[in-house]
């Protein structure tokens, strides 16, 4: 039985009330129990999907010194333009990684990336490579809402699968302050990754309520295996050519409104299950698209529904944007 749910989204947003209720509560579960679920018919068109990954590869083709003219400035404010390979070290987020050494800043991690946040933002203004790559802009824009919709249908969703009042996570969603990430996973030799000091993306959870991820054919993602912790279990990619599924998992956020009823999915990039087992070669080039669902200023404490006399607040009240920074000072 595979470990990650796979649910077909088509019977949420177009089925019976029925239906719409066995999909939440499905999602719930799935979210209960690993973190994770995937999606098909999950409402982003296939050309979309492979849009993104078009232009991804384009964009971090360009030469390094234009991206660097959008380069992110490192710090706790939300991330913005470009982070080159090494610029982000997830492995401090997670304590198992350090195995007893305090030297995180060993740990390497292999990959680039490029964040975006919403149109309009004039707190924390994107960063475009607008002269030498004018079509990059008002694409990711207009994928940055498709996502935002297709996450708010997911909110309602685990309402009713909580059976939480209508809006209880989705007010906690709107006005939009999520972040579009795209991601390139350079080649990188086996042996490399074997040493110890380097991952593709070291274990870690992410911040916001919920992420939406599309990856490539290459493979790699891992989710932590909840009946045997420490132990990671390989989210299958879709081969080339299959319509696509949309990976979903719950990220610190959620843990924190729902009082830990439903914890941050782990997770990690590792050696893709086809190359497990080889001690020598180069791995693959990996794209993937990531979508962290997020707001800015509403009160990311516990819902009351989450809060008992024998299971109290964990939590003090903050906004997710104290939340973003106080964890985004770790990472840079």
């Amino acid at each position: 039985m595979a470990l990650v749910k796979t649910l077909n989204f088509d019977l949420f947003t177009k089925g019976s009330k029925q239906q719409r209720e066995e999909l939440g509560a499905a999602l719930a579960e799935g979210f209960l129990n690993q973190g994770f679920v995937k999606l098909i018919n999950h409402g982003i068109r296939e050309d979309v999907v492979e849009s993104v990954f078009k232009i991804t590869k384009q964009f971090f083709a360009l030469p390094t010194d234009v991206k660097a003219k959008i380069a992110h400035t490192p710090g706790p404010n939300p991330q913005r333009g470009w982070s080159r390979k090494g610029a982000e070290t997830t492995a401090k987020i997670h304590t198992g990684n350090l195995n007893g050494s305090t030297d995180e800043l060993m740990l390497e991690q292999a990959q680039e990336h490029f964040d975006c946040g919403p149109r309009d933002d004039q707190e924390y203004p994107n960063l475009w490579p607008d002269e030498d790559m004018p079509e990059f802009r008002p694409f990711m824009e207009q994928y940055f809402d498709t996502c935002h919709k297709v996450s708010i249908q997911i909110m309602e969703a685990l309402e009713i699968g909580l059976k939480l009042p209508m809006g209880a996570l989705v007010d906690r969603c709107t006005p939009a302050h999520s972040e579009l990430r795209i991601l390139h996973y350079p080649p990188v030799r086996i042996q490399t990754l074997m040493n110890g000091k380097t991952k593709r993306v070291w274990p870690h959870t992410d911040f916001g309520i919920i992420t939406l991820l599309f990856q490539d054919s290459v493979g790699g993602l891992e989710l932590e295996d909840r009946s045997k912790p420490g132990t990671f279990t390989p989210i299958v990619a879709q081969p080339k050519g299959q319509p696509s599924e949309l990976v979903i998992n719950t990220s610190e956020t959620l843990q924190r409104l729902t009082n830990d009823y439903i914890r941050a999915g782990l997770h990690q990039v590792n050696i893709p299950t086809t190359s497990k087992g080889m001690t020598e070669g180069t791995l693959a080039t990996r794209y993937s698209c990531a979508f962290f669902k997020a707001s800015r200023e509403t009160n990311v404490s516990p819902l009351h529904q989450f809060v008992t006399e024998d299971h109290p607040t964990l939590y003090k009240d903050m906004t997710p944007l104290e939340f973003n920074k106080e964890r985004n000072k770790i990472v840079f």
